[in-house]
């Protein structure tokens, strides 16, 4: 195809970022490195197809779209190379005042294998998609603070709260020093799970419980699905199997509202 083949959109169709704009993608699928901290797993480089077909929804027809460097002296399209390196994070930054990036713009904005691109080809193999900065800030900040907020109460907690919400994330370590430094770095690592276990009303129940499960007081007869003292055998509370569920949880709501003697006397047995 020659040069004058391609771009042909409707004036609706066309794309341009303003002179004090900038645009930021990121290819796909870029996840931390588990082995090196602060770096990335993704490919050393990955090249974007310079051409693409697209529907023009205001013709009402199909579009050849090509990120077009230059045309040569025989009319033929020189197209530019848009690469996404891992020396730069995955990401590819693009300046209005820029003329080339105005071409790379218009391009990445409409080809299908952007996966922002509301009017993709839901067919189409997507590769990269646009960076909402703005809203990748806030959700950034909004992270920072969350845990802020999980160590600050990790390191002010009391050692007995300590003890207790560390059982309650099945942390088992010998002295007070090695939960504390074992919790602070879960309040660090999962601040979310963190603040819900460590300001959930039962969590002394629970700890208790736990405690008791241990020390082979009560026991969690999972078969039969209940909760039983060891030397009766006999029933304390019958629970319902279900994933991701917490059963000493709900054996702590349920004694504290419905059984307080049947925990009172779990917590004599404790001592």
């Amino acid at each position: 195809m020659k040069a004058s083949e391609y771009n042909q959109l409707s004036p609706e169709m066309e794309k341009k970022l303003a002179q004090n704009e900038r645009a930021t993608y990121r290819v796909n699928n870029v996840r931390p490195d588990p082995d090196n901290y602060g770096k990335f797993l993704m490919p050393s480089a990955l090249q974007i197809p310079s051409t693409d077909v697209i529907y023009d929804k205001y013709k009402k027809d199909f579009v050849t779209i090509g990120a077009i460097e230059r045309v040569d002296n025989d009319g033929n399209p020189v197209f530019l190379n848009i690469v996404f390196t891992a020396a730069n994070f995955g990401y590819l930054f693009l300046d209005g005042k820029n003329p080339v990036h105005q071409k790379i713009y218009q391009f990445l904005e409409l080809c299908n294998y952007n996966e922002s691109n509301p009017s993709k080809n839901g067919e189409a193999e997507v590769h990269f998609h646009r960076v909402d900065t703005k809203k990748e800030a806030i959700q950034e900040r909004s992270m920072r603070k969350l845990i802020v907020r999980a160590m600050n109460l990790a390191l002010e907690m009391d050692d007995k709260k300590a003890k207790e919400v560390a059982m309650a994330l099945g942390i088992d370590a010998e002295s007070i020093e090695e939960i504390r430094n074992e919790l602070e770095d879960y309040a660090g690592e999962n601040p979310s799970e963190f603040l819900e276990v460590a300001e959930r009303a039962t969590i002394e129940v629970e700890s208790l419980l736990k405690e008791a499960i241990k020390k082979g007081i009560i026991v969690n007869n999972s078969n039969a699905q209940v909760f039983e003292w060891a030397e009766t055998n006999k029933e304390i509370y019958k629970y319902k199997k279900s994933p991701n569920k917490n059963y000493v949880k709900e054996l702590a709501d349920y004694l504290e509202e419905n059984n307080p003697d049947e925990l009172n006397a779990i917590k004599t047995r404790l001592g």
